[in-house]
């Protein structure tokens, strides 16, 4: 095999009611480049995080896996604000959750949080002290309409059920944040590999504007 997709020879069905040829087939732009503006400018934001990177490790060899434990906040921020521009670039807070911290239970909210006493101890100072455990999902979308999503986790244990909830809530949104914007480098790899590979079948570019 040579790697290569091909609609060639599909057959598509439909159900009752639907006509196929009234069906239009869109590929999923999510998680790709939409432009080759956004594929130069991640290969800058990539070699910016390398070197502070380096910097840290004096080696490219132990890879991106903890990076978004290492590297702080405003750093990345910086980054993608020299790189894309201060209004090249937005996020998006999908969704918060929590749990609170009893197995199997869990609980949705939007701007809300569910807050239990710490139950790893008995009365006393602990009895006193509030734990959140918060997921949350940023999305990150450049604008060009490339976009990433990820989900980032935290966990704040405080003697205030306000302090657990925000300090939570803050953790897991930035979490997400920094691997959103570390996961942009997974997205020119593999577009470089499906545009090796001929995968794309309407064109290169997602949004079709090539130039931004």
């Amino acid at each position: 095999m040579d790697g290569k997709v091909t609609y060639e020879g599909a057959v598509y069905s439909s159900g009752p009611g639907v006509e196929v040829g009234d069906i239009v087939f869109v590929e999923d732009w999510d998680g790709r480049p939409a432009s080759e503006w956004s594929v130069q400018r991640i290969g800058v934001l990539q070699s910016k995080i390398e070197r502070y990177t380096y910097q840290i490790y004096h080696s490219n060899r132990y890879g991106k896996h903890n990076l978004s434990k290492l590297i702080p906040r405003h750093v990345l921020v910086g980054f993608a604000n020299e790189v894309f521009g201060f209004d090249g670039w937005k996020t998006d807070i999908e969704f918060v959750e929590t749990k609170d911290g009893f197995p199997g239970s869990t609980s949705s909210i939007s701007i809300a949080d569910k807050i239990s006493a710490d139950s790893g101890g008995g009365a006393g100072a602990l009895a006193d002290r509030y734990t959140v455990i918060a997921e949350a999902s940023v999305k990150v979308t450049l604008k060009d309409g490339t976009n990433t999503r990820m989900t980032g986790f935290s966990r704040a244990t405080t003697p205030s059920k306000i302090e657990s909830f925000n300090k939570a809530k803050k953790e897991a949104v930035n979490d997400a944040l920094k691997k959103a914007l570390l996961s942009f480098e997974k997205i020119i790899l593999e577009h470089e590999l499906k545009t090796k590979n001929d995968f794309y079948v309407d064109g290169l570019y997602g949004s079709k504007a090539q130039k931004i």
